[in-house]
């Protein structure tokens, strides 16, 4: 049976395939598909700037040969070929010598290495010549008439004639490069770069002159390029080439142009020039903002508001120089665009303000605009009856009378709805019309009764920036890359010209409200390279009685079809190797590019290219990024692809091309598809059975599943309580401990030693009990038995208790605590024991993260029934993605590894305030504070991190649960924090211990404060103590305090101890003091880590002080026995192996290395630091400090003892006389050698021996 349906699958299957296989029109499309070619790029530029020929196909594609690579120029993109070593397909060579395009409209391509002819589908056939004559140099069509179909091809040494079967024979023709196809213009000052030496030329059918450089790419200049040239050579035009012109006025005689920091004044009658400075105009803004020039409007002649984003401007234009009559405040606000109505400035702003200035007045009227489209983007229009028209974001219009201040909605029929349409400009034209820009979503015309408006589809970009009319009515339209200008001839809009005379457009911008028309009448555009005139006149060509706009129809064209299959794999088929008008793809083939071509080199084209996929596309479609049509995931069906060639969308099309599109179903859609589908059901519905008793299967493991789960949780439960019992457990023996610790701390007859004690003491206690209350509450927070107590309280003084509370901590670590209470009503109902814990828990975080020298700051405020706090440390930020889960429960930024991170603890303390905030009905965030980006030490307190926080304060916000009896909050055990905190800054002050130089130095590393204090006080009385509460201050100041012997916990906040104990053996300079590490981790593996890494010992939380007292007595014992040893040696071999244990690797390295240069210059008289230290790659002054500490002794009294010694050894082996030993030791006399030796043994040399 298995076997049966398995068969008849396979052979539903194969019945599906060819069904699918036998579709003709499938055939006769794979017959012309070929791989699209590997070595192709589409790039905005040439793939060198060294031209070396052109050639124009019969598309009208431009072909562009450089010295490194191939470029198919449509008007708007670069097509790149290029050689592959690995691809027969593609060219033999990058550098290209010549290009032909023969009688039968084949592209021959020479190259230094051989010959190729373009195939199509972006691949190239290559074809050898005998004898390796592959260097071509030019190609020519044969001059024999019967011969039709063949070439001549030559190196400069053999010609050979290639005939249309490819047979080549050599031939006796003499041919000549010639890349100069067309002649140079007389006036060669019209050449970009004149000096450059042009290497190729050709003419198009527009009549555009294509020049080649060596070193400069390609210049295309137009017929009118003279007339552009004659036009901008001005002043202002040379002043601001290369300068971005954001906004463009004429005022009276004078051209005005804006930029980013000045203002042109240009009198074109008289050719005089002046620039006026923002500076010298504009009051300064405050840092970052800068002063931006929205627009330039004329009062009359010679006066001119000038309107920035941020204040306007009354101004005087004298000598062409702009004087200032009058400012405006400087606006909070932004400002928009202004707008002369009568004899008042109107200027859009934020928050639906409109203001209106009188020229000279600094202060404005403000117009309230009812609007919330309204803004200071909003686009304004003087109308022929006087009003203003407000053209809003949305494409919103109002219309406001300047008499009345009313305003009234505008509805207009044919209004868009769709699309962001955000306002480019809004102008009135001389016939009425009103033309409406929009920033991204084309131009929009308004008729004159304003009841109906409609897209005009004239433009090839949608990015609308200026509009203006010239003299002859005629309406002038920038867009960001190109400008055009429309004429309204019989009843119709057409687009009769592109502009750009220079063709240089490419690297061009232009920008919003820069177009005006000059005095003499031209018209004035300001790009990103300055200022260009462009003359009406000469701009107006028609471009349908030129050669290009006759042949224009004959040159439209679908040349190609891309198709990008699902595996990545593209597929093309272009009209060099098939005609056909039909394509049938399969279903994965369903991602379709069509190329095209329409006449546009001249860029002065007044055609428009557009196309439609019928059965896919409602409207037509305007090409906007090049001579392509892009179609992906088309669904099953049949599409016909129309192009079409237009002069006006009025019109009717000039030429029309059209390619029928079939996309196949898939197969698994096909009728045999569904029988197998029917096959397929009834096999399922044979397993159902099965199927069903492996889902009771399921449910019941499910089952045994949710059991566990109801285990696991009361198992989380019974731990809760546990955790809750044994809390409360730690109340009874800690309430024994403080009662009479209270009673020994009130008794006045102790010593004050002992009272320090007891401090510290009670300290801890209370913090113990602070522990167990948060405990507490965390475990009734997890299972919602918390609840509030609020009471009516004053809260700045509760928040200024607590914060007293935390100023000792904050002083000890060198940081500067501020609390600001601003005014206002602190009567609230608060349960001040959760805000006690909130701001502990807040204050603990940000003294964690602190570097000393920070500083914490505390703010208050009361707003709406709400008490603001908020905390801020100064230091390192947060990253931005990580910043809200720091109130996760458990969470820590762990894998930070710069310093003052927030990755160190627990991962409760953050979750535990946000719980308590949360039950207090108030809500808090955590923000990064990033205001200034200055590196000086006062800016760097302005960054750091921010805790806000709000509790409301009204009683109707809490239930009568909630609602307690107000109370004066105590602690949970009553000791008083005023005598605490006063005698622990007594305690302070009487542990801190004068410097001596007799007392050997201890420096204490641990950022717990009360831990480093006892330890402190411990060892005052006997040793000069040093406290540091981090490690990375103690490596700083190592060189200051050079300690004896260094006490350093484990667990500190960014270099732990064992991090500073290495790096401490790992400093020659410091390697010889012995490390004690004190901490709480307690494990066996810690210890042997801590002891592997050079500490003499590791001792565990809680200790012993007099073993501790005695561990660092014998440490410091053990230190000067070493250097009373290391005095009478003359190697460290010689050394007692307990001696020799209490040296580091690396100290006894040093000092074998000492013995070995001291023995080396034994017989000197002196030691020669200097150069001692040369040889050992050390300096002086660490060399000096380095012997001092390991031996106590100079390195030149060191060094005495090391002779004397060495004279003692050779005295006991006998082999030299006194004499000898004397010379051989350095000393100058025998009696000198005897002396010293008597002064250091106690016996002269003779008895010695």
């Amino acid at each position: 049976m298995k076997k049966a349906v398995i068969t008849i699958l396979a052979a539903m299957f194969c019945l599906l395939a060819a069904i699918y296989c036998f579709n003709p029109g499938r055939r006769a499309t794979l017959k012309v598909l070929q791989e699209k070619g590997n070595q192709t790029v589409r790039d905005m530029m040439l793939s060198s700037q060294s031209v070396t020929s052109f050639a124009r196909d019969r598309r009208e594609l431009m072909w562009i040969g450089t010295s490194a690579g191939l470029n198919v120029y449509d008007g708007k993109s670069y097509i790149q070929f290029g050689y592959d070593v690995k691809d027969t397909a593609a060219l033999p060579d990058d550098y290209i010598n010549v290009l032909h395009l023969d009688r039968k409209g084949r592209m021959w391509v020479g190259t230094q290495n051989g010959l190729a002819r373009y195939v199509g589908a972006y691949r190239f056939h290559r074809v050898a010549l005998p004898d390796h004559h592959d260097n071509i140099i030019a190609i020519e069509d044969s001059p024999e008439k019967h011969d039709s179909l063949a070439i001549l091809v030559s190196d400069g040494n053999q010609t050979y004639r290639i005939g249309g079967d490819e047979k080549i024979t050599p031939s006796s023709h003499s041919i000549q490069p010639n890349n100069l196809q067309a002649p140079l213009p007389a006036d060669l000052s019209i050449l970009r770069k004149p000096a450059e030496v042009v290497t190729a030329t050709f003419c198009d059918l527009g009549g555009n002159l294509w020049v080649g450089y060596r070193n400069a790419g390609v210049q295309i200049i137009s017929q009118n390029r003279i007339a552009y040239k004659k036009a901008n050579a001005n002043a202002l035009s040379d002043k601001t080439k290369g300068i971005s012109i954001l906004t463009m006025a004429t005022v009276g005689r004078h051209v005005l142009a804006g930029t980013a920091l000045r203002v042109f004044a240009y009198d074109e009658k008289n050719s005089r020039l002046e620039q006026t400075l923002f500076r010298d105009l504009f009051d300064s803004l405050p840092k970052p903002r800068q002063i931006n020039l929205n627009n330039m409007v004329g009062y009359d002649d010679e006066h001119l508001w000038l309107v920035s984003e941020h204040q306007v401007l009354s101004c005087r234009i004298n000598n062409e120089r702009i004087e200032v009559l009058a400012k405006s405040p400087l606006f909070k606000s932004v400002l928009g665009q202004g707008l002369k109505a009568g004899n008042h400035l109107y200027v859009s702003s934020e928050k639906g303000r409109f203001l209106r200035f009188e020229f000279g007045k600094p202060q404005p009227e403000i117009i309230r605009i009812p609007s919330p489209y309204f803004n200071y983007e909003t686009k304004l229009a003087k109308l022929s009856d006087g009003n203003i028209l407000l053209f809003m974001s949305g494409m919103h219009l109002a219309i406001l009378s300047p008499d009345t201040g009313k305003i009234r909605e505008m509805k207009v029929a044919g209004m868009p709805q769709e699309g962001s349409l955000d306002p480019a400009f809004v102008k009135q034209d001389s016939y009425g019309f009103v033309w409406l820009g929009t920033k991204r979503d084309g131009l929009y015309l308004m008729n004159k009764e304003k009841t109906h408006m409609r897209r005009i589809n004239i433009l090839n970009d949608a990015h609308i920036q200026a509009l203006v009319e010239d003299t002859k009515r005629q309406v002038w339209v920038t867009t960001i890359r190109d400008a055009f200008f429309v004429t309204f001839e019989r009843k119709q809009f057409q687009m009769n010209s592109l502009l750009s005379a220079s063709q240089d457009l490419d690297d061009w911008q232009y920008f919003s409200n820069s177009a005006c028309i000059s005095p003499s009448g031209d018209v004035v555009l300001g790009s990103s390279d300055g200022c260009k005139f462009m003359p009406p006149k000469a701009m107006q060509t028609n471009f349908l009685n030129t050669q290009a706009g006759i042949h224009a129809s004959e040159m439209l064209s679908v040349y190609g079809v891309e198709v990008t299959k699902n595996n990545g794999k593209v597929l093309a088929v272009t009209d060099e190797v098939a005609h056909l008008h039909s394509y049938t793809f399969a279903h994965d083939e369903n991602d379709l590019k069509f190329n095209f071509y329409y006449p546009n080199f001249s860029r002065r084209s007044a055609l428009m290219c557009q196309y439609k996929l019928e059965g896919y596309d409602r409207d037509w479609q305007v090409p906007t990024y090049g001579r392509e049509a892009r179609y992906a995931h088309l669904p099953a069906g049949t599409y016909t692809f129309r192009l079409r060639l237009i002069s006006s969308p009025d019109k009717p099309a000039l030429a029309e091309r059209k390619v029928e599109i079939t996309v196949m179903h898939a197969p698994w859609w096909s009728s045999a598809a569904w029988l197998l589908y029917f096959s397929i059901v009834l096999g399922i519905l044979f397993y159902l059975n099965t199927f069903y008793l492996r889902a009771r299967t399921n449910h019941l493991l499910l089952l045994q599943e949710q059991r566990e789960l109801e285990r696991e949780k009361q198992a989380k439960e019974m731990n809760m309580r546990f955790f809750a019992n044994i809390a409360h457990e730690f109340r009874n023996p800690l309430t024994i401990i403080a009662g009479p610790l209270m009673t020994l701390n009130a008794d006045k007859a102790l010593p004050e030693s002992v009272h320090r004690i007891l401090i510290h003491v009670c300290m801890s206690v209370n913090r113990m009990l602070r522990l167990i209350d948060q405990m507490l509450d965390f475990n009734q927070l997890e299972t919602d038995e918390l609840r509030l107590r609020v009471s009516e309280v004053d809260a700045a003084e509760e928040l200024s208790q607590q914060v007293a509370s935390f100023k000792e901590s904050a002083r000890v670590k060198g940081i500067r605590l501020e609390l600001t209470v601003k005014n206002g009503n602190y009567r609230a109902w608060l349960d001040c024991d959760k805000l006690e814990k909130i701001m502990s828990n807040l204050f603990t975080n940000a003294l964690k993260y602190t570097a000393p020298g920070g500083i914490i700051r505390i703010q208050a405020s009361v707003d709406e029934g709400s008490l603001k706090v908020s905390v801020f440390n100064s230091g390192q930020l947060m990253e931005e993605d990580k910043i809200q889960d720091v109130f996760k429960r458990y969470y820590q930024l762990s894998d930070s590894q710069d310093s003052h991170q927030y990755g160190w603890g627990s991962g409760i303390g953050l979750y535990y305030v946000k719980r308590l905030v949360e039950l207090h009905h108030g809500e808090i965030h955590v923000k990064n504070m990033n205001a200034v980006s200055e590196t000086s030490s006062e800016a760097s307190l302005r960054n750091g991190v921010e805790f806000c926080f709000s509790l409301p304060t009204d009683k109707s916000i809490y239930n009568k649960v909630e609602i307690v009896a107000q109370e004066k909050h105590v602690m949970q055990i009553p000791l008083k924090v005023e005598n605490e905190e006063g005698r622990v800054k007594n305690s302070l002050a009487g542990n801190a211990s004068a410097p001596s130089k007799n007392l050997p130095r201890i420096l204490i590393v641990d950022d717990d404060v009360d831990v480093a204090d006892y330890l402190h006080y411990l060892f005052a009385p006997d040793y000069e103590v040093v406290n540091r509460y981090s490690a990375e201050e103690a490596l700083a100041d190592l060189e200051e305090v050079k300690p004896d012997i260094i006490l350093s916990d484990i667990i500190m906040g960014d270099m732990s101890g064992l991090e500073f104990c290495k790096m401490l053996k790992g400093n020659l300079s410091f390697s010889h003091i012995p490390v004690v590490l004190i901490t709480a981790m307690a494990s066996m593996h810690n210890q042997i880590d801590g002891l592997k890494l050079g500490a003499v010992a590791y001792i565990t939380k809680p200790f012993d002080p007099a073993y501790l007292k005695a561990l660092v007595k014998s440490q410091l014992q053990n230190m000067q026995m070493l250097r009373q040893r290391l005095g009478e040696s003359t190697k460290t071999d010689s050394l007692a192996e307990n001696i020799a244990d209490t040296l580091s690797p690396q100290d006894r390295k040093f000092m074998d290395e000492v013995y070995e240069m001291m023995e080396k210059l034994l017989a000197q008289q002196d030691l020669n630091v200097n150069s001692m230290c040369r040889d050992m790659f050390i300096s002086p002054s660490k060399f000096n400090y380095k012997i001092k500490e390991l031996t106590g002794e100079t390195p030149g009294i060191f060094f005495r003892k090391y002779k004397l010694n060495k004279a003692a050894q050779m005295l006991h082996e006998g082999q030299y006389s006194i004499s000898e030993i004397a010379v051989l030791t350095g000393f100058s006399t025998a009696a000198h050698f005897s002396v010293a030796f008597k002064k250091q043994f106690g016996v002269s040399p003779s008895d010695y021996q």
